[in-house]
Formats: C-alpha cells, sequence, structure tokens
C-alpha cells in the first residue's frame, strides 16, 4: 500500500470519527451556512446571487461534520468547482469532547498537509498528480482534500464576522502560445469572429513580452474575518472554524451575496491597456 493511500485512509477513518463527536458534542454557539453547490457544466456562469442556507445549534453540529466529510464527486455537481460550509463552531476548554475534537482536527490536518506535499514532490506533471490522486484516492475532489480545517485554541477571540471576497488572477502568459491558441481559434471561427481575432492577434504579436498580461476572475469566495487581542486576521472559510476558549465572541451569519452593478477599482490596480478578450479572459498589455 502506498504512502498516500494509507495517509488517505486515516484522514477518512478520523473524519468519521470527528463526525461522530460533533454530532454528540453540545456547543455554546454553532452556525454553519450551506452554500448552494454549483451543478455541473454551470462553472463559467457569472454570479449575481447566492443565499446560503443557514443552520444553527445542533443542526450546525450535523452540517459541519457532513461538510469536513465531503472529499468526493457528487453527481450532478461540478467537479472545478468546491463545495462550501461556511460557519463557526465555539466550544468550552472545560466540554468532555472539546480535546479529543482538537487532536482529531491536528491529525487530520497533519494528513491532509502529508499527502499534498507527497503528491507534489513525487509527481512533478499536472497529468501524474492527478493520476496519484486518482489512484489512491480514488473519486476525491483534489480541491476538498488539500482544505485545512481552522481549528484556533485559546486565541482570546473577539468577534467572526463573515463576508464575501471577489478577486481577479493576473499573470504574465507564454505569448507564442496565447498566440498560438488565438489562431488555432481563428480557424474554426465564424465571419462575424474572424476580424476581432485577426486583430487581437495583431495586437498581442506587437506587444512587448514582458507587457502582456491575462486576467481572469477568481470566483467570489467567502472569508472570515477574526478578530483577536493581537489583531485581525483574514482566512479563507470553505469549511466550519472552531473555536475553543471561555470567553464568547460575536458573530452572524454569512449574508447573501448579490452582484454589484460595477465594482470599484482597487486604488493599487497597475494602469493597463485592454487589447481583448478571448476564451473568457481579458488580455492586457501593462502601461509603461
Amino acid at each position: 500500500m502506498s504512502q498516500i493511500k494509507t495517509l488517505f485512509d486515516d484522514v477518512t477513518l478520523n473524519l468519521s470519527r470527528l463526525n461522530k463527536l460533533l454530532t454528540s458534542t453540545m456547543p455554546s454557539m454553532a452556525i454553519v451556512s450551506r452554500i448552494p453547490p454549483v451543478h455541473k457544466g454551470n462553472e463559467h456562469e457569472v454570479i449575481k446571487l447566492i443565499m446560503p442556507e443557514h443552520h444553527s445549534g445542533m443542526a450546525a453540529m450535523k452540517l459541519a461534520g457532513e461538510g469536513y466529510m465531503d472529499l468526493h464527486i457528487k453527481h450532478p455537481y461540478s467537479q472545478k468547482s468546491a463545495r462550501r460550509y461556511v460557519g463557526v463552531i465555539h466550544l468550552l476548554p472545560s466540554n468532555p469532547n472539546s480535546a479529543e475534537i482538537v487532536q482529531l482536527i491536528h491529525s487530520i490536518n497533519q494528513s491532509k498537509a502529508d499527502i499534498e506535499e507527497l503528491v507534489i514532490t513525487e509527481n512533478k506533471t499536472r497529468q501524474a498528480r492527478f493520476k496519484a490522486i486518482h489512484d489512491n484516492c480514488p473519486g476525491v475532489m483534489t480541491k476538498h482534500l488539500y482544505r485545512q480545517i481552522h481549528c484556533l485554541v485559546d486565541a482570546d477571540v473577539k468577534s467572526v464576522k463573515f463576508s464575501w471576497q471577489r478577486k481577479d488572477a493576473l499573470h504574465q502568459p507564454d505569448k507564442a502560445d496565447l498566440l498560438t491558441k488565438i489562431s488555432e481559434e481563428l480557424e474554426r471561427a465564424n465571419s462575424e469572429n474572424e476580424l476581432p481575432l485577426t486583430q487581437l492577434i495583431k495586437k498581442v504579436a506587437s506587444t512587448p513580452d514582458v507587457a502582456l498580461r491575462i486576467r481572469r476572475d477568481v470566483k467570489v469566495q467567502p472569508t472570515a474575518n477574526v478578530v483577536k487581542n493581537t489583531g485581525l486576521k483574514t482566512m479563507t472559510a470553505p469549511l466550519p472554524i472552531i473555536i475553543v476558549q471561555d470567553e464568547p465572541f460575536n458573530t452572524r451569519q454569512i449574508a447573501s451575496f448579490v452582484a454589484a452593478v460595477e465594482r470599484k477599482q482597487r486604488s493599487d490596480k497597475q494602469s493597463s491597456t485592454i487589447l481583448g478578450t478571448f476564451s473568457g479572459l481579458q488580455i492586457e498589455k501593462k502601461n509603461s
């Protein structure tokens, strides 16, 4: 049996143990919201509205356990978009199950991190990494397997506020590769798309390699703003956060997401000229 398979078996066993503990543990406070999953084929649709399904108390504990165990591909949901469970659970240190829950989370997170490291270090290509996951963790969604469970113990948390974060990703492409892809699309294009693709090729070809950029939207994501005595920390929140401490803290369910008509431009955004769009990507020239 491979080391990855052994670690994955440890993860699934400990997640099952964690689920049983959570569903039999009375929290000091628990709120968890299920974010509606994306159906297969709808991955590239513009998201304008997200209405979370809210739960509290023992119902939230049950949903948290389900969320932590949600590792596998499920029909009819997308394999490219993560399913998310946003919330926070407050446990008192005196709770008879708190110590075991914390230890299980530590073990689960460590095994997940070890799997990710093994997959990356032992397999140099994307295809080889996919095969390693497929062979040792059949049916698993990699982005679900790798995500950690946030657990804060005696961290003097004062508040946990959830919000929606919208970002875009910017990178410098391989110019020759980009021109090849646009040219291949031009060969298949109808008369309506021929001119804009031809113009885009000319613009990209005349742009210096170092100035060429590709921008793509990153799907809106839930985040948690955690305020502690030491300051504010913003963290991703695809899974419920567990906090173990005596003191209560302020929190509330994540609100619905409603897309604004127009996003505010970041003050630190670099000046650029839009050359055109291709396959859902915005191609830009960085201004000097």
